[in-house]
């Protein structure tokens, strides 16, 4: 893998963590300020947004999202600031339980809960890109560890 083609995979990565990072501030501040998110695209944001697999406790589910894509945001910005693939060695182990638990709302939107929320799925996506790129880095820093 060359370096330029790693460089423009922290790029995507970063932007694609930009995405997810905005999708879920934006559904964090409906929860916080008890609206719903507005769909435009498809119908039913307010039920999922208002059903109870909403929250984890008192912890709105987007919020872990924000905390999710601020991890990805930090590892990238990291990498572009001191070039070490290093910083991507652990990637996967924080992506891909961040796509099953993706996987598992995007099950209780279709299947349970019956409606599904465009924002949702825009995070689906955006963890589902960012865990595929990080097999990618994360491959590239065991090149350079070894």
């Amino acid at each position: 893998m060359s370096k330029d083609s790693v460089f423009y995979m922290v790029i995507a990565f970063v932007v694609i963590a930009i995405v997810g990072f905005a999708d879920a501030v934006y559904l964090t501040a409906s929860h916080y300020l008890g609206g719903v998110p507005t769909c435009t695209v498809i119908e039913g944001c307010d039920e999922v947004a208002l059903s109870e697999y909403a929250t984890i406790g008192p912890v709105p589910v987007a919020l872990m999202g924000v905390l999710f894509y601020t991890l990805m945001l930090v590892a990238g910005v990291a990498w572009l600031d001191i070039r070490k693939a290093a910083v991507f060695y652990y990637l996967p182990f924080v992506t891909v339980p961040a796509f099953f638990f993706s996987l598992w709302l995007v099950y209780l939107m279709f299947f349970v809960i019956e409606a599904l929320c465009i924002f949702c799925l825009v995070s689906a996506g955006t963890t589902t890109l960012l865990m595929i790129l990080s097999f990618f880095l994360h491959a590239r820093a065991k090149a350079e560890t070894v």
